[in-house]
Order: C-alpha cells, then sequence, then structure tokens
C-alpha cells in the first residue's frame, strides 16, 4: 500500500510538471492566446482538487517517516536514561517544544504527561504543537513498548544471573565474576579472598521439617550473609546449601574475621519458618591470594578443602590453611 502511493504522488507530479510546460508552449506558440489561457485556468481548477490531495499525502508520508525513523532510533536501547534522551530530542522534529521533564513539573496542565512503566514513573513534555498533540497516543505507545522491551531484558538478565530462591548470583555467572576479579587481583597486585560456607545438617533440617522450611533457611541464611558483606563483596548460592563469598582487596587475616563474623550472626539467629523455630550453624573454609596460591583454581580448591576441615572439626566454625 506504501509503496502504491509513492509511485501515485510520482505521477501526479509528473503530470502537473507536464501541464506547465504545456501550458508555457502554447503561449509561445499560438496567437489566440487568451482563450487557451481560460481554458488551461479551467484545467488548473479541475486539478486544484488532485494538488489537494497530493499535499495531504505528502503529509501523511512524512509523519510515516518520521515514526518510522523515531522507532529505528528508539529500539535499539537497553536502558531508559538513553530511550528517554533520544525520545526527547526526536519529538521536537514533529512540533515545537518548549520543555521536557522527567519529574512532576509544578503547572501539570501545560504537560502532556507519557507514562512509561507500572510504577507510575512519567515524561512530561509542554508543547502547543498541533502534531505532537495529535499523535500523543501513538507516541505514548510507542514509548510502553520501547520500556516494555527494556523491562523484559532486565528481566532476563536478572533470571540468567540469579538464584531465583535465594536472590544472590547463581553459580554459572559467580564463576565468570570470580575469575574476573581473580585476573583484577593479579594484574593491579592485590589481595583477594574467597570463602566456601556450607549449612551444617541441612538435610536434617529438610528430611524433620519438609523443603519448604529448607527454602525458607536458605534464604535466611543468604540474607544474613548479604546483611554483613560489602557491595563490592560477591555472594552466590553454590550449589545446594553450599555458598560462596569472593572478597575483593582483602587479605586471608579480613577474610577470617568476616567468615566469624558471619558464623557468629548465623549461630545467634533464631529462624521462624512457617510453624517451625529452629537455630542453624554454618561451617567456612577460606582461601586466599597470593598467600595460599597464585592459580583460580587452586584458590577454590584450597577453600573447599577448608570447608571440609570444618566439617570434620565439629562443624559451626572457621578454617582455613
Amino acid at each position: 500500500m506504501f509503496y502504491l502511493a509513492v509511485i501515485f504522488l510520482l505521477i501526479i507530479v509528473f503530470i502537473l510538471e507536464e501541464i506547465l510546460l504545456l501550458k508555457r508552449f502554447l503561449n509561445k506558440n499560438f496567437r489566440n492566446k487568451e482563450q487557451l489561457l481560460v481554458k488551461i485556468d479551467a484545467l488548473d481548477k479541475e486539478l486544484s482538487p488532485i494538488k489537494k490531495n497530493i499535499d495531504a499525502l505528502e503529509k501523511q508520508m512524512s509523519e510515516h517517516f518520521f515514526f518510522y525513523d523515531l522507532m529505528r532510533k528508539l529500539s535499539p536501547f537497553l536502558n531508559k536514561k538513553g530511550l528517554f534522551k533520544v525520545f526527547s530530542e526526536e519529538i521536537k522534529y514533529l512540533g515545537e517544544v518548549e520543555a521536557v521533564e522527567f519529574s512532576r513539573p509544578e503547572n501539570e496542565k501545560k504537560y502532556l504527561q507519557f507514562v512509561f512503566d507500572d510504577e507510575g514513573s512519567s515524561l512530561y513534555v509542554k508543547t502547543t504543537s498541533k502534531k505532537i498533540i495529535e499523535h500523543q497516543d501513538v507516541l505514548r505507545k510507542l514509548l510502553e513498548l520501547c520500556t516494555e522491551r527494556i523491562n523484559l531484558y532486565d528481566r532476563f538478565q536478572q533470571l540468567s544471573i540469579y538464584d531465583a530462591l535465594t536472590e544472590t548470583y547463581n553459580r554459572r555467572y559467580f564463576v565468570i565474576r570470580f575469575i574476573e576479579e581473580f585476573e583484577r587481583a593479579k594484574k593491579f597486585s592485590l589481595k583477594l579472598s574467597f570463602l566456601m560456607i556450607d549449612i551444617d545438617n541441612f538435610k536434617k533440617i529438610n528430611d524433620t521439617y519438609g523443603h519448604l522450611v529448607g527454602d525458607a533457611v536458605l534464604k535466611e541464611i543468604a540474607k544474613i550473609i548479604k546483611q554483613n558483606i560489602r557491595e563490592i563483596d560477591s555472594l552466590a548460592r553454590f550449589g545446594g546449601e553450599e555458598f560462596s563469598l569472593i572478597l575483593p582487596e582483602t587479605d586471608k587475616m579480613s577474610a577470617i574475621v568476616v567468615g566469624e563474623r558471619i558464623r557468629s550472626k548465623i549461630s545467634e539467629r533464631i529462624i521462624k519458618a512457617f510453624d517451625e523455630t529452629l537455630s542453624v550453624t554454618i561451617s567456612t573454609g577460606v582461601g586466599s591470594f597470593p598467600q595460599n596460591t597464585l592459580y583460580s583454581d587452586v584458590l577454590m580448591e584450597i577453600a573447599d578443602k577448608a570447608l571440609y576441615q570444618a566439617k570434620i572439626s565439629g562443624r559451626n566454625r572457621v578454617c582455613w590453611f
């Protein structure tokens, strides 16, 4: 349909140009110019509706091209900041814009509101442009589609790197983070510590109280660990009831202190899970770079062996080599 409209437009433009050429030719070559001019004027009047249709078609096509181009420019964005910046700049080509604001303006009635997520966050555009006002629903829908795409991407990212139960990193992503931190520590001669944490007698908890209670315990343990580490530290559910912790720029003694603090906080906590109330302890193994090893895989193995040492030594403790 679009291509037919373009072809139709080109044909009409061609016809109008031919008429103008004919008019000039007749003026030069015929004596009865007045009679000819009357006929040509009559022909112009007959073509007047066609000219109006052409103008309307040109306007409609320019708007279609604008929205196509706007969609093309907005679709690559996977973050809302970049999306809103380009959107607020591009709509100025559709009509005059006095102001664009992300916070609620004082006189909200003078602004068009573009809600872009379920939380009610909005973009406010102040304009008197008839085109923008006329197409505000289309612009709003376009912005909603783009933000929905970003939200879906964020959700996908969330699912791909986090453990759904404990909201800590999953094992796959954690190993990537560990290699990155280890390489950074090697490159800049920094300290790095790695902790393996295991919930004591977790199988007994599952067998006695059921898996729903076990899941609640896992969530609570993850919460306590996160409350006692820094933002730069990385925590993951490494598998089952086992957690792993990366402590960047941390030597062995500092890591032992962190491990003891976490162990103490967990042993003191009374965990309420549904109708059950129980106490839980953890065992922890510590490995450090470069004190224990210069290799990333060996560092993990050392922490794992230290964890095993904590288990056979009576549990509820932190061990290291």
